[in-house]
């Protein structure tokens, strides 16, 4: 069992990220690539997705069990908190710490998707019914097949599957 700390994420770890799932390309080699969380964060998510908005502040991951956890310091009407949270919403300031829970799926080649599960606002807990119309604030694109939960994480079409677990997050590229 990996240790459960937040991490930072870095613009180090975007093309560590990067550099790992290009090596997968290859016909020889490795069939997999195992990130840390903060390069899957900042290169799938961040990088290619880009499902944080660009005002996000103070990035940090860390894997609990299958879970990827992010946290951030955002603008809370980036994803219409305020309008979700109701009189809930004067608990938060305008910038308030967010974190995203949520485990990973391939939906098709060329496609997987970060299935939220969990969202905690100012250390306030968001009710499960509530989720998907957070996430769907969050999200540039909805392809089909997409979760009402999901954030979609576009992915090169050599890879055929990501799991996470074990304070990693892996890649499998078609064999």
């Amino acid at each position: 069992m990996a240790a459960e700390a937040w991490t930072p994420v870095t613009p180090a770890d975007a093309e560590q990220g990067r550099q790992a799932v290009t090596r997968l390309q290859s016909n020889s080699g490795r069939v997999f690539a195992n990130l840390t969380a903060a390069q899957a964060v900042a290169y799938l998510i961040q990088t290619v997705a880009k499902q944080l908005p660009p005002s996000a502040e103070d990035v940090e991951t860390m894997i609990v069990d299958d879970t990827l956890r992010v946290r951030a310091v955002i603008p809370l009407r980036t994803f219409g908190a305020d309008k979700i949270l109701g009189p809930l919403a004067a608990l938060a300031s305008d910038r308030d710490t967010v974190q995203l829970s949520g485990t990973a799926d391939v939906i098709r080649p060329g496609l997987a998707q970060l299935r939220i599960t969990g969202i905690t606002i100012h250390n306030l807990p968001i009710p499960s019914p509530a989720i998907p119309k957070l996430v769907a604030q969050l999200r540039h694109q909805s392809p089909a097949g997409l979760a009402p939960n999901g954030l979609a994480l576009p992915l090169p079409p050599y890879i055929a599957d990501i799991r996470i677990g074990n304070g990693k997050v892996t890649l499998y590229k078609n064999v």
